[in-house]
């Protein structure tokens, strides 16, 4: 009886164990929104992050500064990336989305925002 009893709580038990260490999002997002084109084009961003604790890197990536991680109140985890000057934001459901602060294409400056999904490995 102890036994049924203890595996019947164990499901709850799992996610307290993700907290002990990283955990990774595949993201993947389609469309890119460029402001000083006021449109937006279907396009392919990939990458996975590695959130651990209040820091989150690009997975592979062993060089850069390690970005900056917040989860607001509302459950959305937010990783800003200074060196890049990125922000990732992913809500409770999955839904991301990605923003560039700064992208240089020739000599133009401008900014975009891609649009996704992220999901929990």
């Amino acid at each position: 009886m102890k036994f049924l009893l203890a595996a019947a709580f164990l499901p709850l038990a799992l996610p307290a164990l993700a907290d002990s260490g990283p955990l990774t999002y595949d993201c993947a997002f389609t469309t890119e929104c460029s402001t000083s084109d006021a449109a937006c084009i279907q396009t392919s961003l990939d990458f996975a992050l590695v959130v651990d604790g209040d820091s989150a890197r690009y997975e592979g990536d062993t060089y850069s500064e390690p970005m900056a991680v917040h989860q607001t109140d509302e459950g959305v985890l937010v990783a800003y990336d200074r060196a890049q000057s990125t922000l990732t934001n992913i809500g409770s459901d999955g839904t991301a989305v990605h923003s560039s602060n700064l992208i240089l294409v020739g000599h133009v400056n401008r900014a975009a925002q891609w649009s996704g999904t992220c999901t929990a490995r």
